[in-house]
């Protein structure tokens, strides 16, 4: 069956209505049109603007730097080079996760995060989260030292407070609570037991935003045991998710993505190729990957689910009466053929579920109990760590505040009044009690309200530990000391058990002599001999049909909150680096939204900035409204409104306005000064669980507008509509993408339908170019990107790239080196997605060098188009010749005055000034770096021993970058591969940075050809 040229990809919902992008955006780089085009523009006119132009560039260009001195050492610290980096391991605390890290320390400060490729869990892999917390330890808003009563304290005066009123308690046999998330290190559990053991009435109470105690409760319910499994992507061969986005924000993004990956690499031996099916309301970074996606209603999921049960059990010859779960709009064909694949492949697949709903969970238990997964692609023997959040605890403790039956209460890591849906409640129940203790690490909408704010440490200050649950044990070191005067929450927890120790002594306490020290601390990572978790038969006795939910009444929608890949719950939230990182799918940066389908939204008279308000009643309670703009998004499902959490932080008022002050003051929402609007008040617990979708809420306009800042349309690799000449191609093909089943026939991708084919002309310098050493290249396979954009964070933090604000993205002044293009399709009746990353694509004949007027821009004797900041005047030809759209130009001296958080800076990189092009460099300086330690060792530079910062930090192994001319380097056996292919090759510019064409599991598909 041949490729048809039917199949059309289009970055937004404009383009593909209108063919390209309306010049009201895409017109902006050339906002007038042509001289010719009726309009009388005389020569001299013309030399008299042009010479304007360029002498006031010159004048720009040639502007001082400022002034920075160095001060060299005066006794230099033992083991430190000056300029020379060294690394720690370490493990990551951004998240539950718990990634292995190594820390790179540039003269006794943490410059960069990258992940620890020895890992056994991440692989190498971080994600944009973790990449982004560095910035956390140097920001300005950190407490420095503890405060009583909302002022200035010293340790020794809250210490002795704290534990005179603590002593009193114990004597007293009062009431104690101590609430943190649910923590997966072992030395903090056993201090947090400890304290609490030390009172006649304490308990420890934990709750999570993004709770996973619906599993926990489901494996109580089937196996005897509460669990939460290890999922082992890796080893299924078919991978169903129902509502679970395990490539973007469930659970273990980083691993799952390095184990989903691994199933999925065209060019295996083995010809091997897993099959992944996704069922959700929204689209997310996991559906946008799946081979098949199908959007169903949250009312809905429960009954596909028993749906797919039944059809599995029918196949098996296990009783499973599913009777009338109800009409859930799913063609039964697909249920049977997804059935069949399941049952092929018993043993070998997966099936993951994100549903609250501890009944949907118990089904998802029983199908993969009668496929044989359990001990094979799941692992409840040995569970993952990331303890049972129990929803229901977090309420009983909020009655007892209420109530006033609380004495004292000590926070660790958690903020109530913002992220809980009850949180003015709980704002109003704290002053009830006699001794509120916080050890947050800044002033948050909780810690405010405490007697005593006792700041952590960041996580890269502190000693620590995670378990993963097979014996695997990650230990956090410090990587530099402390900055402010503040104290590790293990000690401010043993302090005030009366057994102070520092938290090096209590981890190692922990441990004793199942480690070994020094070798944990150098890898970061230990193995000890674990116990299994004894684990009951299934019963299937309490598996019962889960049937369609409450419909939504007319008039209203049902409501999915989501953490999105930036944000999560609110943890990324004071961070601009993930404030400006484009969403994987939206691309909208510093706002959350309300999603919309086109359908939902032309019912609903609503476009895109329309400001709406989104209002949830509940009987016998009080209405809870918030307000934010729309979003209509592709691929959604028509009776579903979506809305990202973690936004509307307080302390992100200081972001709000972030631009140049004489730029015009956009509309606003409300008076808040917010960044984003809080979601956190639509939450709802039902069943004892805390849900973030299945409510109803009805959307009405507001008839205000809110200019939502998304970097999709930008930088557009296409002719807009005005200054197309007659017979001129506008829309060329950037992405391509077969089937498995036709890769594997043909060996190659197929002939791309409507490129343009060109006879060799041959170069206009044929002996320009040679490159008889290195010749550096790079290959990025379609497949495995997800487009988690922790390349694009990554790039940023080892490249000085600035943030620019808000309203400089409204101006498309973004300054990412590496962006990520986002690419729907029609795939009958549902929304495809494609990611392709783009940066400079370091062509050997590249337009960019022919036009500079002071060289700025140059081609290297290894490939490398090279950048002087030095010499550059910004005339901002280059951008205008490059077909890629992959320079940024500095329109102002972006903020770097801020002392400590320049701390976090590259030293090998220049900070780039007003008026100098940038753009990628394929980390230049780690080239160098390279080159410099292998000369030191007698060697040649091996494959493998530079990897840029993209490469480094992707979580799916997907770029690879290396020496061309060594044909055994991993970069031109990839480049060998039918698969590979070049953007814009007709062009003659011979990039050297290269695709992997996408390969997806379906049938033989219309295309593989973008065009646009």
């Amino acid at each position: 069956m041949g490729e048809s040229s039917s199949k059309t990809y289009w970055k937004s919902l404009p383009q593909r209505s209108d063919g390209v992008i309306p010049l009201p955006i895409a017109g902006d780089e050339f906002p007038e049109v042509p001289a010719s085009r009726g309009m009388e523009f005389r020569r001299r006119d013309f030399l008299a603007a042009a010479g304007f132009a360029l002498g006031g560039m010159a004048f720009t260009g040639c502007s001082r730097a400022p002034i920075q001195k160095a001060i060299p050492y005066l006794v230099a610290p033992e083991a430190i080079v000056p300029g020379h980096a060294v690394h720690y391991a370490s493990t990551c605390r951004a998240c539950p996760a718990g990634c292995g890290l190594l820390v790179k320390n540039r003269d006794g400060r943490a410059i960069k995060l990258e992940g620890n490729a020895e890992h056994p869990v991440s692989r190498g892999g971080l994600c944009a989260v973790g990449q982004a917390s560095i910035l956390g330890l140097y920001d300005s808003k950190r407490l420095q030292h503890p405060m009583q009563q909302g002022k200035r304290a010293t340790w020794d005066v809250v210490d002795g407070e704290i534990m005179r009123q603590l002593d009193a308690l114990r004597a007293s046999g009062a009431t104690v609570r101590v609430l943190t998330r649910p923590t997966s290190s072992p030395t903090m559990r056993r201090v947090i037991e400890r304290f609490v053991g030390s009172f006649t009435d304490a308990k420890h109470v934990t709750y999570e935003t993004l709770s996973s105690s619906a599993i926990h409760q489901a494996h109580e319910r089937t196996h005897g045991q509460s669990v939460l499994p290890r999922y082992l992507f890796d080893k299924a061969e078919v991978i169903v998710g129902f509502d679970a986005d395990f490539l973007g924000t469930w659970l273990s993004p980083v691993t799952f993505t390095a184990g989903w990956a691994s199933g999925r690499r065209a060019d295996a031996t083995n010809g091997t190729f897993s099959y992944h099916a996704q069922f959700e309301s929204r689209l997310s970074v996991t559906g946008g990957k799946a081979d098949c996606r199908v959007p169903v209603a949250p009312s809905q999921l429960g009954a596909v689910l028993t749906q797919v049960a039944s059809a599995v059990a029918k196949k098996s010859g296990v009783a499973f009466l599913a009777g009338d779960v109800g009409t859930n709009g799913i063609d039964a064909s697909l249920v049977e053929d997804l059935a069949a694949r399941l049952w092929h492949a018993r043993g070998k697949s997966l099936v993951v579920c994100g549903s609250q709903d501890v009944n949907t969970q118990v089904v998802c238990n029983f199908i993969n109990h009668t496929l044989g997964n359990y001990g094979a692609t799941l692992d409840i023997a040995h569970p993952a760590s990331q303890g049972d959040a129990g929803d229901d605890a977090i309420q009983t403790l909020l009655n007892e505040l209420e109530a006033g039956t609380v004495d004292a209460l000590i926070m660790d890591g958690v903020n109530p009044v913002y992220d809980l849906p009850n949180g003015a409640a709980f704002a109003t129940a704290i002053g009830k009690v006699g001794l509120v203790v916080s050890l947050a690490d800044r002033i948050s909408e909780t810690s405010s309200h405490a007697t005593f704010i006792c700041p952590d440490h960041h996580y890269l200050e502190t000693w620590g530990d995670v378990s993963f649950g097979d014996g695997l044990i990650g230990f956090q070191q410090p990587v530099m000391r402390p900055l402010f005067d503040t104290r590790s929450a293990l000690e401010s927890l043993s302090q005030w058990t009366g057994v102070p120790k520092s938290d090096r002594a209590l981890v190692q306490e922990t441990w004793g002599e199942r480690v070994s020290w020094n070798k944990a601390i150098h890898d970061g990572f230990a193995k000890v001999s674990q116990q299994a978790v004894p684990v009951g038969a299934f019963q299937v006795g309490v598996v019962t049909p889960v049937p369609v939910a409450e419909k939504v009444r007319d008039g209203q929608l049902a409501l999915v909150l989501y953490p999105k890949v930036a944000m999560l719950d609110g943890r990324g939230a004071a961070n601009p680096w993930l404030l400006e990182m484009p969403d994987p799918i939206t691309k909208v940066v510093w706002d959350n939204y309300a999603s919309l389908s086109e359908k939902t939204a032309a019912s609903l008279g609503v476009e895109t900035g329309d400001v709406v308000r989104v209002t949830r009643s509940e009987p016998d309670s009080k209405a809870t409204t918030i307000e934010l703009p729309a979003l209509v998004q592709p691929g959604q499902h028509d009776r579903v409104v979506a809305i990202a959490l973690g936004y509307g932080y307080g302390e992100s008022a200081r972001f709000a306005d972030v631009g140049p002050e004489w730029l015009e003051k956009k509309p606003t929402l409300g008076d808040n000064g917010l960044v984003g609007t809080n979601a956190s008040p639509l939450l709802t617990y039902r069943a004892g669980q805390l849900r973030l979708s299945g409510a109803h809420v009805s959307v009405t306009r507001t008839g205000r507008k809110h200019t939502l800042a998304t970097t999709q349309d930008y930088h557009n690799i296409e002719i807009p509509e005005a200054l197309a000449l007659p017979g001129m191609i506008r829309r060329r093909p950037m992405v391509r993408e077969t089937t498995i089943a036709a890769y594997q026939r043909d060996g190659k991708l197929p002939e791309r339908g409507h490129a343009v084919h060109h006879e060799d002309l041959g170069d206009l310098w044929p002996d320009d170019h040679k490159y008889e050493g290195h010749h550096w290249g790079m290959a990025i396979d379609l497949t495995s990107c997800t487009g988690c954009s922790a390349c694009v964070v990554s790039c940023q933090i080892e490249n000085n790239v600035p943030v620019v604000g808000r309203d400089e993205v409204r101006r498309k002044r973004i300054m990412h080196w590496l962006r990520i293009d986002r690419y729907y399709s029609d795939n009958h009746g549902e929304t495809d997605v494609l990611h392709q990353p783009v940066m400079c694509q370091h062509c050997d004949s590249a337009p960019c060098e022919t036009v500079c007027p002071v060289l700025a821009t140059v081609h290297g004797e290894e490939g490398l188009n090279q950048q002087a900041y030095n010499r550059c005047v910004g005339t901002r030809y280059c951008a205008n010749n490059c077909p890629y759209k992959v320079r940024r130009f500095n329109w102002f001296e972006y903020a770097h005055d801020d002392k400590l958080a320049n701390m976090s800076l590259n030293p090998d990189i220049t900070v780039r000034g007003r008026g100098v092009m940038e753009k990628c460099s394929l980390c230049v300086q780690r080239i160098e770096e390279a080159r410099i330690e292998a000369k030191k060792q007698g060697r040649a530079i091996a494959d493998g021993d530079i990897k840029p910062a993209c490469q480094q930090s992707c979580p799916a192994g997907a770029i690879v970058f290396g020496d061309m001319n060594d044909p055994e380097s991993a970069v031109s056996k990839l480049i060998a591969s039918g698969r590979h292919y070049r953007m814009l090759e007709e062009t003659n510019v011979k990039p050297s940075v290269g695709y992997l064409g996408l390969v997806r599991n379906r049938d033989e598909i219309e295309d593989d050809t973008h065009h646009g």
